[in-house]
């Protein structure tokens, strides 16, 4: 019985990431790397039956992935990167090869992201790592009353309306920074507050025409700025590596 235990789970910028495989490369052995899409993320796929029988409890672990996987097969254990785009093809390799993984990263692609935290937001518009389009407001909204009775059901009014105002301004910015690009858009990663965001995406209906390019990955952001913009290319470019180890 193949048993599997994960024992590392991180997200790493594409400069260190391929650091540490070429590490990985001259410290252990690889049996064979697997590139799955994310259509072939499934026990019973062609590519993970060719793979060999210990990456069906793997992917049934794994789970789906809306860009597809890449796994290396070590001595004693799987190491998976979920790239933070998609794998544009099925592939096995011998030995560790990470040629198409590297391809992933070398296409020049057209980003959108949108950053939004209660009372304020921050969008831009990326070719590859390079900022061509930002811009980004703070709008005070007031934080929860704790007294009770009609003072309290005046704020909430209150606040409600501050914040249906801040995702309009949002939707607003979004949809004209957007739009002079919105054909050469690939991906729109969003980040901040959850909460937020999942009201802003139900209110924005120009957003919801893309919501086919949102990445379901949120980019931890404390505040959303300018200076957050200039370094938020680290974030976008981040990839999930997990390690799991394998008992037979």
């Amino acid at each position: 019985m193949i048993e599997l235990t994960q024992i590392d789970d991180r997200y790493l910028y594409k400069d260190v990431l391929f650091s540490h495989l070429e590490r990985m490369d001259s410290e252990s052995w690889t049996d064979k790397t697997v590139y799955l899409t994310s259509g072939s993320v499934a026990e019973d796929s062609a590519t993970s039956l060719l793979a060999g029988p210990a990456f069906t409890p793997l992917l049934s672990q794994l789970g789906q992935s809306e860009n597809g996987y890449v796994v290396f097969r070590r001595e004693a254990n799987f190491e998976v990167v979920e790239p933070c785009f998609p794998i544009p093809m099925d592939a096995i390799m011998e030995g560790q090869d990470a040629l198409l993984l590297e391809d992933i990263f070398l296409e020049s692609r057209t980003i959108a992201v949108i950053l939004l935290r209660l009372g304020r937001y921050a969008v831009a518009v990326l070719n590859g790592e390079e900022l061509i389009a930002t811009k980004t407001e703070g709008r005070h909204v007031k934080n929860r009353h704790r007294a009770g009775g009609s003072s309290q059901r005046r704020f909430e009014r209150s606040r409600e309306r501050l914040i249906r105002e801040l995702y309009d301004k949002t939707c607003t910015v979004t949809q004209n920074l957007l739009q002079p690009h919105k054909n050469d858009i690939s991906k729109i990663f969003l980040g901040g507050d959850k909460h937020i965001l999942n009201g802003f995406l139900k209110r924005c209906k120009s957003l919801q025409t893309l919501e086919d390019k949102i990445s379901s990955r949120f980019l931890t952001v404390d505040s959303p700025n300018q200076k957050a913009l200039q370094v938020i290319h680290k974030e976008v470019y981040k990839s999930r590596v997990r390690t799991f180890n394998l008992t037979v």
